[in-house]
């Protein structure tokens, strides 16, 4: 293992450094960190199965606003616990909420709102890396020109009146190579992370219309349950 890791770098990564320099090194450990907080964003994506549609997921969401609106909050309880994600978070503190602590309705809706932020926080947890990486790498990559083109008018003006026209091809074409590396990291990296928070900007939204959903189901399940109160004491008397 160690030592196919050894020849990848030089047969890959050693010959970009030395035509770029210490600013390509630079720009090739950033696309690393880059690949790594993208395939960590993913896989938080896909475990709080945020890449669900909304219609499957409201096969899913529907049945425990049922059981709100039945009253039945420990099953709606019970049966939102098996659930990951952030929407099943909201709903499970909604529920417990009305359930246990036996909330008024305005102190829900800010419970859902602190949990329903805190869920979506975390969710754009490491989407800043990205937009420096997305920001810098191009900058750093005309850094890496701007030194090589002064590297190459370095060695003109040393070669006096024997210029070479190929050392200056050569000093422009090394030059010009890290900038081509910058926007080959910086173009990937702002794409996916645009899809990355245009695809959290439709869940934020999922998330707002479950909550308005939740806060009618328990009006309905008040009005269930004081009703069934109210044909039991009928019965009695």
């Amino acid at each position: 293992m160690l030592a196919a890791l050894v020849q990848a770098y030089n047969e890959v990564l050693a010959p970009l450094i030395s035509k770029g320099g210490g600013i390509v090194a630079i720009l090739l450990a950033v696309s690393v960190v880059a690949v790594a907080v993208i395939i960590a964003k993913m896989v938080q994506f896909y475990l709080a199965d945020i890449y669900s549609g909304p219609r499957s997921r409201a096969k899913v969401i529907e049945p425990i606003l049922d059981l709100v609106r039945s009253g039945d909050y420990s099953g709606a309880v019970s049966k939102v616990e098996r659930l990951r994600g952030p929407i099943a978070r909201l709903l499970e503190a909604g529920v417990t909420a009305r359930w246990r602590d036996h909330r008024p309705d305005d102190e829900i809706e800010e419970e859902l709102g602190r949990v329903g932020g805190n869920q979506l926080m975390a969710m754009q947890s490491y989407f800043r890396w990205l937009e420096i990486i997305g920001n810098v790498g191009p900058l750093l990559g005309l850094l890496g020109t701007v030194m090589g083109m002064i590297k190459a008018f370095q060695q003109l003006e040393i070669a006096g009146s024997k210029v070479d026209p190929s050392m200056l091809a050569g000093g422009i074409w090394e030059a010009l190579f890290a900038t081509q590396v910058g926007l080959m990291i910086a173009i990937p990296v702002v794409a996916i992370l645009n899809l990355l928070e245009n695809r959290l900007d439709q869940y934020r939204q999922e998330m707002r219309d479950v909550s308005a959903r939740l806060m009618q189901a328990f009006s309905g399940g008040e009005k269930r349950t004081s009703a069934s109160a109210a044909a039991k004491a009928q019965a009695a008397q």
